[in-house]
Parts: structure tokens; C-alpha cells; sequence
């Protein structure tokens, strides 16, 4: 092996090294930026994100919305059936006052049918 040889491939192997080197530096340099980011971007959503309190204060109203609409909503239905109960009564009553008129009449044409 010559001298010139060995210089040469040693020359070869730094430009390589230099080569990789610089990939590997500014692959480091991403993952520093990548990282502070996510540091920055953990803290900014910690500041501006709802605490435990707020989320169980809107759990609470939500719960409360329902619980009136649910009772609303039966209050109107026992109403509707409180009025067909009444209109039934009222329909029975007279179809009840009806039927004695007619079996008054009857009493009253058998008795005079009799004298």
C-alpha cells in the first residue's frame, strides 16, 4: 500500500464522517425544536384549559337542564291525560243521564199503559 493511497481513503472516510455529521446535527436540532414545542404547547393548554371545577359546574347545569325538560314534559302529558279523563267523565255522565231519561220514560209509558 502506497501512501498516497492510505491519504486518500482517509480523505474519503472524513468527507463521509463530515457528511454525516452534519445530517446528525441538524437531526438533533429538530428534535430540540420538536420538544420545546411540545413543552410550550403542555403549558399554554394547562393555562387555557377548563379546571375539574368548571367542568363539574357544567356537568351540574346540564343535569339541571335535563331534569326540567324531563319534568316539563310530564307535567304537559299528566295534563293532556287529566283532560281526557274529565272529557270521558263528562261523556259518560251524559251518555249516564241518557239512558236514565230513557228508562224514566219507559216507567212512566208502562204506568200509564197499566191505569
Amino acid at each position: 500500500m502506497s501512501l498516497d493511497g492510505l491519504r486518500a481513503w482517509i480523505g474519503e472516510v472524513e468527507r463521509k464522517l463530515g457528511a454525516r455529521t452534519r445530517v446528525f446535527l441538524v437531526l438533533v436540532a429538530i428534535a430540540i425544536g420538536g420538544a420545546g414545542a411540545g413543552i410550550f404547547l403542555a403549558l399554554d393548554s394547562d393555562s387555557d384549559g377548563a379546571s375539574v371545577e368548571e367542568v363539574q359546574a357544567l356537568e351540574e347545569r346540564v343535569d339541571a337542564l335535563g331534569a326540567g325538560t324531563a319534568a316539563t314534559s310530564l307535567e304537559s302529558r299528566i295534563t293532556r291525560l287529566e283532560l281526557q279523563l274529565t272529557k270521558l267523565r263528562a261523556d259518560r255522565e251524559s251518555s249516564g243521564s241518557a239512558q236514565a231519561d230513557e228508562e224514566k220514560e219507559e216507567e212512566k209509558g208502562g204506568e200509564e199503559g197499566e191505569e
